[in-house]
């Protein structure tokens, strides 16, 4: 599972788990209507001086995100309401409420609603990781803003992959062949102010 697509480079290990002083002003909750869900921020890693990342995310039926790697933070997912779906590593674990499962640092994996009612969960990356916290709500203004696919993806592969690289967040399978190629289009992107623009306009920053 260690082999990846992950995307790395000095740019992107800038976002780390340490507060660097940015904008408290940020919405707690965001929705994203093409994974049907909300995320609301409980605790941020700047909060929790780097040590957690925490969040609880409503998801209607029929939601789920696409399978992803994270090679710098575990995560922990905790169903609250409903049942809740999660493949990770070739398995699917179903998880009743108050059932916790962690997915480990370099796992394939991904998470949905099988049910037909609306479900709650709560996700805590460790350690925290402020790079997560600004993906997601790139990810999820841009969704609302009808810039991504049908999978909630960046319309623009160079985005994709820059975002990517922000969250700490690779996907398999032909991506990982891609890699280099998605390296230099996030470089590319980053160097074109792409970036900047992303965080003045999602993040507040």
């Amino acid at each position: 599972m260690k082999a990846n697509g992950i995307l790395e480079n000095s740019a992107a290990g800038a976002y780390s788990s340490v507060s660097t002083g940015k904008d408290d002003s940020l919405e707690r909750t965001i929705v994203n209507p093409i994974f049907k869900d909300t995320a609301t921020f409980l605790k941020r890693a700047s909060e929790t001086g780097g040590k957690y990342t925490e969040c609880e995310v409503t998801l209607l039926p029929g939601g789920k995100n696409v399978p992803h790697i994270h090679k710098k933070y575990s995560e922990t997912f905790t169903a609250l309401q409903g049942s809740l779906g999660v493949k990770a590593g070739g398995k699917t674990i179903i998880l009743k409420p108050g059932e916790t499962f962690t997915v480990t640092i370099g796992t394939v994996h991904c998470f949905f609603n099988p049910g037909t009612e609306t479900i709650r969960f709560n996700i805590i990356l460790a350690p925290g990781f402020e790079g997560f916290e600004y993906m997601l709500r790139m990810l999820y203004g841009m969704a609302r803003d009808g810039q991504t696919d049908k999978k909630g993806l960046p319309k623009r592969l160079a985005l994709t992959a820059l975002i990517a690289e922000i969250g700490d967040t690779s996907l398999p399978g032909i991506f990982v062949l891609l890699a280099p190629l998605l390296r230099f289009l996030a470089a590319r992107a980053r160097k074109r102010g792409e970036e900047q623009r992303l965080m003045n306009t999602y993040c507040n920053v």
